[in-house]
């Protein structure tokens, strides 16, 4: 099994929003398939360090609470 960074972090330490961008990016990565990373590299997209820091704290929570 895969270790993540999110995993390697101290159990009841707030996360940065850089860590948490991060935490978003690596749960999307191993769950997208083939095709969608095709479509990316075809079509772009707007990273997540271009995403404010409400909507990425929002995503967090939804994703790791």
């Amino acid at each position: 099994m895969r270790t993540t960074e999110r995993q390697l972090r101290d159990e009841g330490e707030e996360p940065t929003i850089d860590q948490m961008r991060y935490d978003i990016a690596e749960a999307e990565a191993v769950n997208m398939q083939t095709s969608e990373v095709i479509d990316l590299l075809l079509n772009g997209f707007v990273g997540l360090n271009e995403t404010p820091a409400i909507e990425i704290k929002d995503e967090h929570k939804r994703l790791f609470s």
